[in-house]
């Protein structure tokens, strides 16, 4: 690991200056984040997270209007019917027209969808504006971190039918009860000592030496190592690439990125009742009520990473007054993270240079990837 903490990009910090206990950006979990909630049992960490019982999200309009997306108390999927039905955001004639892009959605094939783009998709199947601004968008930028004109629509039907179409428990939301090192980097770190495991902090892999296509040492900032049988890496591709030398079949595939902002406020007084709230044709996207302090989400901010941090403070200012009636002086510190490549675009470019990327043969075993699954950040 190269740094001196584990967590990669999901951990907990102090804040020195409110001795606050904060996440590095606002991190959760659905239901249909099969595989990452089977880690969570494995390391005995699920305890650490709060589940909902069914999906519910507190939608907020200008003026500090509720308009809740929630599930009926009935069973799957007339819940979720109801659900939509009821969403206020929307005329009846639009939750019409929304209940039945998902029943077409049962029917849709990655070959119905080839070549388009999210908002082409929803304006063929006549998704208006408002359903675009109160649902659409929202939930795009949330599952890929990428707007509706430059999301692949294959990629996000894919995340569509793994949130709705696999059950009640796949559309709810899963939240870490702690600062996500307390929620499962310690559990981590316990699980592999336990099992015989040892991990080397302030270790940077410097470079990938193959031999042959197959890799056969990787040089570190204190050592070589050799004689291994498997290797996996969870280092960003923009990163790989910088240490990977002499590999004629490694193809460099170039992503194009996406930021995402997290800014902190600390009130003289909280007077939020809700833990987290979806902000309708607003900058900021999310709001999550920790308490002691709100975190606000801006994703897919690639126009925003560059702005200062007081003009960034001041725009929060403005959407917490304008959405959740939070004045200016009710705020007693702020704190602004920037994660400039935060996640990779799934365009449709992106779909075809997948299709190209093999993973890295330690001699033994080779494997191909053909395909990659996304799951919402």
């Amino acid at each position: 690991e190269a740094s001196p903490k584990l967590g990669g990009r999901a951990y907990s910090l102090t804040d020195t200056e409110t001795n606050t206990k904060i996440d590095n950006g606002q991190h959760i979990l659905m239901g249909c984040y099969k595989e990452t909630l089977k880690f969570f049992e494995l390391i005995k960490a699920t305890q650490n997270l709060e589940f909902q019982k069914k999906l519910k999200v507190n939608f907020v309009k200008e003026g500090f209007e509720l308009v809740p997306l929630e599930a009926a108390d009935i069973f799957y999927p007339l819940n979720l019917v109801i659900g939509i039905l009821t969403y206020k955001a929307l005329n009846l004639a639009e939750r019409l027209k929304l209940l039945l892009f998902f029943v077409k959605l049962l029917f849709v094939t990655e070959k119905d969808l080839k070549g388009l783009l999210v908002y082409k998709w929803l304006e063929l199947e006549n998704q208006n504006e408002n359903i675009r601004k109160a649902f659409w968008e929202i939930l795009c930028v949330g599952a890929l971190n990428t707007n509706i004109k430059e999301a692949s629509a294959i990629t996000f039907a894919n995340i569509l039918k793994k949130i709705f179409l696999k059950g009640n428990n796949s559309a709810t939301i899963i939240l870490p009860k702690e600062g996500l090192t307390e929620v499962y980097c310690n559990n981590s770190q316990k699980y592999i000592e336990e099992n015989g495991g040892e991990i080397f902090y302030s270790e940077r892999i410097e470079e990938l030496i193959f031999e042959s296509d197959k890799l056969a040492k990787i040089k570190t900032s204190q050592r070589e190592i050799s004689g291994f049988d498997f290797v996996i890496s969870a280092m960003p591709l923009y990163s790989l690439e910088k240490i990977v030398s002499n590999i004629s079949n490694f193809t460099k595939v170039q992503f194009t990125y996406s930021s995402i902002l997290s800014i902190y406020i600390w009130l003289n007084e909280n007077r939020l009742e809700k833990t987290f709230y979806g902000l309708i044709n607003s900058k900021v996207h999310w709001v999550f009520n920790h308490g002691s302090h709100l975190t606000l989400v801006v994703s897919d901010a690639n126009d925003l990473i560059e702005l200062p941090k007081e003009e960034l403070f001041e725009m929060a200012t403005e959407e917490l007054s304008k959405f959740l009636n939070i004045s200016r002086e009710e705020i007693k510190s702020y704190k602004v993270l920037k994660e400039k490549r935060a996640t990779f675009i799934p365009s449709n470019e992106m779909l075809i240079l997948l299709g190209t990327l093999t993973i890295l043969n330690c001699g033994k075993n080779k494997y191909n990837s053909s395909q990659m699954t996304f799951f919402p950040h």
